[in-house]
This record gives C-alpha cells, structure tokens and sequence, in this order.
C-alpha cells in the first residue's frame, strides 16, 4: 500500500530483559531494520546497492513505549515518511503488535551523504537522485490513510 511499508518482525529472546519484554533500545534497531527492508522491498533498489554511492546516518532519533513487547510475538514495523528535503528524510515508525495495538512509536532524521574520495571515512552531503526522492515521496505520511 503506497504510504506505509510493513516490515514484519518476530520478538527474540537476545531482545528482551529476564521478565521477556524487549528492551527500549531494541526499538531503534527495529527501525533501522525496516528502513532497509524498505528500500529493498518498497523502493525498489536493494540498501547494500544504495550504500555504494549515498548514506543516511541518523542525526536525530527518538521512540517513545506504549506497551510491552514480548518473546515469541510477530509485530510490524509501519515505516512513513514524516518529512523529506533534497538532503535529509525524516522517518516516522509505529510498531504494531499482533493485536494491532501500538506498542511504541519512534522518528529518525536522516541526512543524505556521498562517501568522498581520499583516506580514511571522508563524506559530504548530498541531494537524493531524483528518481530515489520520487519513490520515497509516495511514502509521506500525508498520503496515508
């Protein structure tokens, strides 16, 4: 459904606490994990193919917790495009339970870099292709219903 890409994850038991829900900075992985399936399965150009000539480091994220997450369960990371610019993208994430009750929602901005040429970890920002700004643009949340 254009606006929304789902990434559907299985709680681990390496993600949770002793008393089984999952730990509060699991969620910022989950994020990320459904940033890449997005490109991969909604953008159409896998992320390890993207990550030869851009890169999208957080400069900001955040997450609040509704309710538990727990072992075992399948929840779906809805991903939405909060906000997007030439040179960063602000992602917005809500984790669904089995139930389809919110269990935490969450935003990463990210910027848009190039890796640049020379010795060591060198980068400089960049604007989105066209083509990669049109397809991410279908995901604003605006457009969702």
């Amino acid at each position: 459904m254009p606006g929304v890409h789902h990434h559907h994850h299985i709680v681990r038991f390496g993600e949770c606490d002793p008393a089984g829900v999952v730990y509060f900075p699991v969620f910022f992985d989950w994020f990320h994990q459904a940033m890449e399936s997005w490109f991969d399965a909604a953008l159409g150009t896998p992320y390890a193919e993207v990550l030869q000539t851009l890169g999208f480091p957080a400069v900001h994220t955040e997450a609040d917790f509704r309710r538990p997450c727990r072992i075992g369960e399948t929840l779906r990371i809805a991903l939405s495009v909060g906000a997007l610019s030439r040179k960063s993208i602000r992602l917005e994430y809500r984790v669904l339970g089995p139930d389809d009750t919110v269990r935490a929602t969450g935003a990463t901005v990210c910027a848009v870099i190039s890796p640049q040429p020379g010795e060591g970890f060198r980068f400089k920002a960049v604007s989105l292709p066209e083509a990669l700004q049109a397809a991410i643009q279908t995901f604003m949340e605006q457009d969702n219903d």
